[in-house]
């Protein structure tokens, strides 16, 4: 395996809300940790493009994670 493909166990994402959670302005909805402030800054990136926020319930629940690493 080489550098690049090799599990960074000092970084992450742990996230406080799931799909369907009621969330309110200003609200934590996830914690991201990371070793390098630039890749800190992409990951927060990548994460708040990946959430969709509605005044609408959701209707379906299912889980959008696919995989754990780390544990």
């Amino acid at each position: 395996m080489n550098d690049s493909n090799k599990i960074d166990n000092t970084a992450g994402i742990v996230l406080e809300k799931k799909i369907g959670d009621q969330v309110s302005v200003g609200e934590i909805i996830a914690y991201v940790h990371a070793n390098d402030e630039e890749k800190a800054n992409g990951a927060i990136k990548n994460l708040a493009d990946a959430f969709v926020y509605s005044q609408k319930p959701v209707l379906t629940l299912k889980s959008r994670v696919l995989d754990v690493y780390g544990i």
